[in-house]
């Protein structure tokens, strides 16, 4: 999947300036030298406001995650002698020293790379960090954080092989999942209990982070027999899921189940959803008669239902990418089960240390004897093998090595005629048309936008350092284009290193 660095937070727009026909070079010697043609105006990107009130706090006693207010396009980071553009206002530094305060500084960036008063905040992570939120945990936490961190015994993966990889984290490596979808069933089920002190019979929790706009995360809780079947986007009967997007986090359950009428005060929290690239901790908390969701300890969400098994089996699903970082449990402990699921295509023979195999056919499980140690093919459905305890069943996905970065998607261009007309109607040849470039890479020194092959406006966007992602607007003259029927845009983002670059084109019909 083709991504580049840094993910598309996209700034808000400003006044209108008049048409600019002079040329200029930029400050910088490898600035772009600014064109505008005639016939174009340029909307004037806002000045970048000083970000404001800066908060600090930890998920590993060696990394810090520092968030503050603003609505800038992007911001710069600073600390320890490093640097980073980050797309949204929040940021997680890995690495650190837990006992040494490190001094952070913040600056909002424009589209054009101008860059704003610094915001300092200081903090150790000793001090911010927080270790009591597995308290409340069973078995051991699964921590994706190396090569063998998909654990066959307690994992089977449904996703392409290549989409997996691992991902610098401070001094360790992450999970990184890169690709349209990619389900984690857990083979560690999860058993209610009686109540703890906060009310739960049981929790389920996942450290994970974003990784681009569009990334989704989701945990559910699964009832017999859905766990040995394929990843759907249909709700299972019986199932509760906790789904997070970059816009927030709610819980969905099955219609069918009893609504109790609870009601659930929730936290005053900023932000609710993922982060790119900046890890969040999520507890899928069951109570009795009702399942919250928690970011960071603070309520976020909750459905008041209740779940009528008592049994049930967690899957993770990520859709759009996204960083995995740790999983765990709480209720009644139970043991792995290590359980792989084969199509019954062909007749399959069974493994020496099976001990239970069952056959899932039209949602409905079957217990088979294990002294048939050959099981016949059958249409649309499935072997379950559960084996020993010690058994490693099947191969998972092997994990690469990949860099490190916030990943994106590539530049946009729409286009608007100033009465609202948008394509694929055709846009009126009078009055002025709206084009507007989205540009979501990171170290570009700028961009070039064509008509039908004229360059009509090159833009630096490195004015104080590396362009960020952002949004430039231009109003062009409707009696300026082409006497044909339809016109193209390009739009051509120049990466500050000299190389190859990326291109957004768009077609549009006149009237």
């Amino acid at each position: 999947m083709d991504r580049r660095t840094l993910a598309g937070g996209l700034g808000g727009l400003a006044l209108v300036v008049g048409a600019v026909v002079a040329l200029r070079s930029g400050d910088a010697p490898d600035t772009l030298k600014k064109e505008v043609a005639d016939g174009v105006e340029v909307v004037a990107s806002q000045e970048p406001t000083r970000p404001a009130n800066a908060r600090a706090q930890a998920l590993d006693a060696d990394a810090l995650q520092i968030a503050w207010n603003g609505s800038a396009s992007a911001y710069e980071v600073r600390w320890n002698g490093n640097e980073q553009l980050v797309p949204t206002p929040e940021v997680e530094l890995a690495g650190l020293n837990p006992d040494e305060e490190t001094q952070v500084e913040i600056r909002a960036v424009s589209a054009t790379g101008k860059r704003s008063e610094p915001l300092r905040i200081a903090a150790k992570p000793k001090d911010v960090y927080d270790d009591k939120w597995d308290d409340l945990l069973v078995g051991q936490t699964d921590r994706f954080d190396g090569p063998e961190a998909l654990d066959p015994r307690k994992w089977r993966v449904e996703a392409e092989s290549e989409c997996l990889g691992l991902r610098p984290f401070g001094t360790a490596k992450r999970i990184d999942v890169d690709c349209p979808m990619a389900a984690f069933q857990s083979n560690t089920p999860l058993r209610f209990g009686v109540p703890a002190a906060d009310g739960a019979t049981g929790r389920a929790i996942i450290s994970v982070a974003g990784a681009v706009e569009s990334s989704h995360v989701r945990l559910t809780l699964l009832p017999d027999p859905y766990q040995y079947l394929k990843e759907t986007d249909a709700q299972p009967k019986g199932a509760v899921s906790l789904d997070i997007t970059t816009q927030g986090t709610r819980i969905i359950a099955d219609p069918e189940l009893p609504r109790t009428g609870k009601q659930v005060t929730l936290g005053d929290a900023p932000m609710t959803g993922l982060v790119a690239g900046v890890r969040h901790r999520w507890e899928m908390r069951v109570l009795p008669d009702a399942v919250v969701a928690l970011r960071d300890g603070v309520v976020v969400a909750y459905e008041p239902v209740a779940i009528r098994e008592r049994l049930v089996h967690p899957r993770v699903r990520i859709d759009g990418g996204g960083f995995l970082d740790a999983f765990g449990v709480g209720g009644v402990p139970e043991r792995v089960v290590p359980t792989e699921v084969l199509p019954l295509t062909q007749a399959v023979e069974l493994p020496l240390d099976a001990v239970a195999a069952k056959l899932v056919s039209n949602n409905n499980v079957t217990d088979l004897p294990l002294a048939n140690r050959r099981i016949q093919a059958e249409q649309n459905a499935q072997l379950v093998v559960i084996r020993k305890p010690e058994s490693r069943p099947g191969a998972l996905p092997r994990l690469t090595d990949r860099p490190a970065g916030i990943k994106t998607g590539g530049p946009r261009l729409h286009v608007m005629h100033e009465d609202g007309t948008k394509p694929p109607q055709p846009l009126p040849r009078n009055g002025r048309v709206l084009v507007t470039a989205e540009v979501n890479a990171i170290g570009h020194r700028g961009i070039e936008l064509e008509l039908d092959g004229r360059r009509i406006v090159a833009l630096p966007t490195n004015e104080q350092g590396q362009g960020v992602p952002g949004r430039h607007e231009f109003w062009l003259d409707a009696d300026a284009l082409p006497a044909r029927s339809s016109a193209r845009l390009k739009l051509s983002v120049l990466p500050a290193d000299g190389g190859e670059p990326v291109i957004a084109e768009t077609v549009f019909e006149l009237g």
